[in-house]
């Protein structure tokens, strides 16, 4: 059973990935009836946020490591290299993306605040 969580684990997560790349590098219509902006934030800025915002949180508990700090550590290099890495890519591979810096400054926002909150969790698992 523990092997079964193991996995069940690592498959969301790279379920996760699998479906941030889609996003990333996904062509789709727009659609009139999302608004323009969110709080005065382009909603492709929010989008940018809320995909990466689970990176830190969700491989740091799908990867079984000997430290919750290495583990938080080693995922958010990960989720800042996919993040550029993603980035870069979309105006090689696709004919309709470009790369933005500020789509850039987004994901990484999304990642940090990804980082406190799995900080946040991380702390209050070590007080039980």
């Amino acid at each position: 059973m523990k092997t079964f969580w193991r996995i069940s684990k690592i498959v969301l997560f790279l379920a996760y990935v699998a479906a941030v790349a889609w996003l990333c590098f996904g062509t789709f219509k727009p659609d009139p009836s999302i608004p323009r902006t969110i709080f005065n934030i382009p909603t492709d800025k929010v989008v940018h946020f809320l995909m990466f915002l689970p990176f830190p949180i969700l491989g740091t508990i799908a990867f079984d490591f000997r430290s919750w700090w290495r583990a938080l550590s080693i995922m958010t290099i990960l989720a800042n290299l996919a993040a550029f890495t993603f980035e870069q890519l979309q105006s090689r591979i696709t004919t309709v993306r470009v790369t933005d810096p500020t789509d850039l400054n987004a994901n990484f926002l999304g990642i940090s605040l990804g980082l406190l909150i799995a900080i946040i969790i991380g702390l209050a698992i070590r007080r039980k």
